[in-house]
């Protein structure tokens, strides 16, 4: 589940039985922040674990939202 999606920021989650800090921010901070520095987004991507890893305890609960984003970008020429 998704909780505090649009407060941005550090925010301290479970990540496969360990707690770890992470930086969230919003799809929309994201690339509209490369957007606005001048970038061409090329590629947008969301993460999701390979066939053998959805059984790993707690990766059910990683499947509710993408593990990462990855975002393909380059300046503007």
């Amino acid at each position: 589940m998704i909780d505090n999606y649009f407060l941005p920021g550090k925010q301290k989650t479970r990540f496969l039985g360990c707690e770890v800090e992470k930086q969230h921010h919003t799809l929309t901070q994201i690339l509209m922040g490369l957007l606005n520095s001048g970038f061409e987004i090329q590629a947008v991507e969301e993460a999701q674990p390979p066939a053998e890893m959805k059984s790993l305890p707690g990766m059910v609960q990683e499947m509710h939202r993408p593990m990462m984003l990855l975002v393909k970008s380059k300046t503007k020429k």
